[in-house]
This record gives structure tokens, C-alpha cells and sequence, in this order.
């Protein structure tokens, strides 16, 4: 059985409060959208949380698969593990969403209606903002992250049914990013802006954006290396410390801007994180704050909803203004409430449907093989 991971639901938890502090800080900055407010500077780089996201995502299908055999059916568990565990809640995220946000006034309006059945559909629609595909000021904007996470569990069942899966990834990697876009005339980048193809699904699978995946991919592979092959008592003291400096440095780097979000080469050293965080677990998990845990578990939840709860909660409070007197409380209980949602929605619907879910929908010996991790991933 494979143990859940401490360490990765807390950075989890940070990640998924940096988004939301990202997001609100609209609200915070009021009336002023020069992006240099005191707001902008302490919570414009919160979006770094999807980078911590994608390469944490990455790791974790390598190490909840590690012991599945290679073959189709091992690629249809995983698929199937993933769209119980996923669709339920986004469909009900996108509801709640749709409720909040207009509902059936929706339809009054093309480009809202466009949004929609792109949202319904996991589809991608638009070449002119990158590296989302989708409107980023539209109605369920957050859920294009989830665009590149189907688009990554789909490649990764693929990889399931070769012998040598990481080398399988790699090679799809290595394919999308750089040998279809160098047939096409463009010069390989790694900057997430892609590549200007005409047609939004093919920019959207040529997107380096996806090399975020893959970082997680590599940190989840020497990760089961090492703790198979290496047996020092050593290993997760010295990983700790390498952690706790690689943290250090990653919060140097945001404050003096040489770390930055949806940057591919800040993402490496977010995937030495996640490495090193977990290779120290057995000396870190002790220091370990339990309400980053709790938050890491409901971090799913939190991700999808925590735009329609705040919006609502703004909406209540009316304009910020310029006084932050109204603003931080504002923020405060839309954090709170998010939060809330979350726990509930995590609980009854990612816990118990996806139970309810898998007994119906796996056969009873996989169902057994379902292991924490996997409910967490």
C-alpha cells in the first residue's frame, strides 16, 4: 500500500491558498488596476500554486502507479480512478459557479455561451490568450488548469501500456514541445506562451506548460530510486535540510523576482522541493502544521469553488473602496467560507460519492487496491 505523503498534502494546502489569495486580491485592490498595489505585491505571485500543482500532480501519478502492471487494463483503472475522483466534483463546481454567476442570463450572450460549453466540454477555444486557450476573465476561468490536467492523465494512461512508461513520457514530451511545433515552421521555446498555431487545440497540446507535468514526473521517479536503493539512515536528514534551504531560497527568489510563476526554469527548483520535501518526511513531518494538511486534503475542493464563494461574499459586502479596514475582513471570511465549502463539499462528495463511485464502477479487487494516496492524488 502506498502511504500517503504529509508533506506533499501541506504543500498542497500552501499551493492551493496561494491561488485563493491570488484571486482575491482583485477585490482587495479596489479601484485600482495599475497591478502595483501593496496587494499585487504580496499576493500577485500566488499563482506559482499551479506550478506547485502541476509538478506535484506529476509525482504523485508516478508514485500511486508504481506498482501497476504494464497493459491496457492498468490504463483503464487509472483513467477510471481519475474521472471518479475529478468530474463529479468540477460538474458541481461549474454549477455552483453558473448559479453565482448568472444563470440562466447566461445565455443572453454568445461569448458567455461559448465559455459555457467550453467549461462543459473540456475544450479549449481561444489562440489569443496563453497558456490558458480559454477566456481568463470568464465564468469558471480556473478550470483551465484542469484542461492540462485531462490532457495529462490521458497521455500518462497512454504510457501505462509501454514497458518503459517514463521513457514513454519523455519521448511524448519531448514530441509535443518541441518536434510537432519544429515541423511547423516555429522554433522551440519554453516559455508557456506555446506557440501560435491557428487552431487552440493543437497550441494547447504543443504547450511547454505540460514539461511542468513531467518535472513532477522525474521528482516522483528518483524519489522511488532512492528509497529503494538508498538505505542510510542519513537520507532523510540530509534531504530535510536541503528542503528547508531550497525553501529559503525558492522565498528569496519570489521577493527578488529570479523565482517566478509559469516560469519552466523556477519550476525546477519547485520540483527539487518536492523532492526533497518528501525524501525528509520522516524528520519534517513532525514540524509539519496540521491545518496545512487539512487544508492540503480539501485543497481540491478549495481550488474549484473558492472564485464563486469569494465573488458572492463581495458582492455582499459591496466595493472595497480604499480603505483596507473592509477589505482584509472581507477577504478574511470569504477565506473562511471558502474554506467551509470546501471541507463539506471534500467530504461528501470527494471522500463519499468517490467511494460510493468506485465500489459501483471498479471491480471489488481494485477497489481494495485504492489506496489513500490515490484519494489524495
Amino acid at each position: 500500500m502506498n502511504r500517503k505523503l504529509e508533506s506533499l498534502q501541506a504543500l498542497r494546502g500552501v499551493a492551493a491558498l496561494l491561488v485563493l489569495l491570488f484571486h482575491y486580491r482583485f477585490y482587495l485592490r479596489g479601484d485600482n488596476q495599475s497591478g502595483t498595489t501593496i496587494w499585487d505585491a504580496l499576493f500577485g505571485w500566488g499563482i506559482i500554486g499551479v506550478d506547485i500543482f502541476f509538478i506535484i500532480s506529476g509525482f504523485i501519478m508516478v508514485y500511486t502507479t508504481q506498482h501497476y502492471m504494464q497493459g491496457c487494463s492498468s490504463a483503464k483503472r487509472f483513467l477510471l480512478n481519475r474521472a471518479i475522483r475529478i468530474i463529479p466534483l468540477y460538474y458541481f463546481g461549474l454549477l455552483v459557479t453558473f448559479l453565482f454567476g448568472g444563470a440562466m442570463s447566461t445565455f443572453h450572450y454568445p461569448e458567455k455561451v461559448q465559455n459555457l460549453l467550453s467549461a462543459l466540454t473540456f475544450t479549449v477555444y481561444k489562440t489569443s490568450v496563453t497558456p490558458h486557450y480559454i477566456d481568463d476573465g470568464g465564468m469558471y476561468n480556473i478550470r483551465w488548469t484542469l484542461n492540462y490536467e485531462i490532457y495529462f492523465y490521458l497521455a500518462f494512461a497512454l504510457c501505462l501500456m509501454m514497458k518503459h512508461r517514463i521513457l514513454a513520457l519523455i519521448c511524448w514530451g519531448g514530441l509535443m514541445t518541441c518536434v510537432i511545433p519544429a515541423l511547423a515552421g516555429f522554433q522551440p521555446t519554453l516559455s508557456v506562451q506555446g506557440y501560435d498555431f491557428q487552431t487552440p487545440t493543437i497550441a494547447f497540446i504543443t504547450n511547454p506548460l505540460l514539461i511542468e507535468f513531467l518535472i513532477g514526473v522525474f521528482a516522483g521517479y528518483i524519489y522511488l530510486q532512492l528509497k529503494r536503493r538508498v538505505v542510510s539512515v542519513k537520507l532523510p536528514l540530509i534531504s530535510s535540510v536541503i528542503a528547508i534551504s531550497l525553501l529559503c531560497y525558492i522565498v528569496f527568489g519570489v521577493y527578488s523576482g529570479s523565482i517566478r510563476a509559469l516560469n519552466l526554469e523556477s519550476t525546477i527548483v519547485l520540483g527539487l522541493l518536492v523532492l526533497f520535501l518528501t525524501l525528509g518526511e520522516q524528520v519534517l513531518q513532525a514540524y509539519i502544521p496540521r491545518v496545512l494538511k487539512y487544508v492540503g486534503n480539501i485543497s481540491f475542493s478549495l481550488y474549484l469553488l473558492h472564485n464563486p464563494i469569494g465573488i458572492a461574499v463581495m458582492k455582499q459586502m459591496g466595493p472595497v473602496g480604499q480603505s483596507a479596514f473592509k477589505g482584509i475582513p472581507t477577504i478574511l471570511l470569504a477565506t473562511l467560507l471558502s474554506i467551509l465549502v470546501a471541507h463539506l463539499t471534500h467530504k461528501y462528495i470527494e471522500v463519499g460519492l468517490t467511494r460510493t463511485l468506485k465500489n459501483k464502477f471498479m471491480p471489488s479487487k481494485q477497489s481494495d487496491q485504492v489506496t489513500r494516496a490515490d484519494l489524495a492524488s
